[in-house]
């Protein structure tokens, strides 16, 4: 995924976590987005029902809802891709 930094995607959160949440690819690369880049709203997570949900638009993600990424670092040591929410401007 090196190569694709800066490129954009459809994926689907397969995981939400008390940092972010994961999305996959539909070529099954997964790949996390943390808060600092899910825009400028604060995310209050829910552990019981595994969901984000901003403060202030009050969007809620689960796992299963379709995002829009930017692929914004891929680590081939470390194995680690970082994602963007990706918003049109």
């Amino acid at each position: 995924m090196e190569s694709k930094i800066g490129e954009v995607f459809d994926g689907v959160v397969s995981s939400i976590t008390a940092f972010g949440m994961f999305v996959e690819l539909d070529n099954t690369v997964e790949g996390l987005i943390r808060f600092e880049y899910m825009g400028n709203e604060y995310f209050i997570y829910d552990d019981e029902r595994k969901t984000l949900t901003g403060e202030n638009s009050k969007t809620v993600y689960r796992v299963g809802d379709e995002v829009r990424i930017e692929v914004i670092d891929a680590d081939k040591i470390t194995r680690n891709i970082d994602f963007k929410l990706y918003k049109e401007e």
